[in-house]
């Protein structure tokens, strides 16, 4: 009987989570790290609809869901979690920075939003750049 009473809860707190996820202008789908030519080459696809740097977002007309100013926080820190390094592994310059929190020139810290038009925001930010940059792209 409690064992069902608390699958009860469990399944009410899933679909309560589930409900108020629709209401949120974009969703963090995935982030993570990739060399800056991939990310280049992945903005130059078929299915990218515009791009450009940080501040050009808020006026792109495939940027729906209203929420900037929560990108733009979101832009601000996405370095802050790295250390940039010359050449990242494991060098003795790098002694103490964990492999995973290394970052060098190359490379570019990126996020993926689900926006609520059905496509695609790619968020990076790279080290040598002072501001991020973005591009809008069709799910695939």
């Amino acid at each position: 009987m409690r064992f069902r009473w608390l699958v009860r809860v469990a399944i009410a707190a899933a679909l309560i989570t589930s409900l108020t996820q629709h209401t949120v202008a974009q969703t963090k789908t995935r982030s993570g790290v990739l060399l800056l030519n991939q990310v280049r080459e992945l903005s130059t696809r078929s299915t990218t609809l515009s791009g450009g740097k940080l501040v050009d977002l808020e006026t792109d007309p495939n940027f729906t869901g209203g929420a900037f100013p929560a990108i733009v926080n979101d832009a601000a820190t996405i370095l802050a979690n790295y250390t940039v390094v010359r050449r990242g592994g494991y060098f003795p310059e790098n002694r103490g920075i964990p492999r995973e929190r290394q970052l060098t020139v190359v490379e570019a810290v990126y996020r993926i939003y689900s926006l609520p038009n059905g496509s695609e925001l790619f968020l990076y930010r790279t080290p040598t750049e002072n501001t991020a940059e973005y591009f809008i792209r069709k799910k695939s």
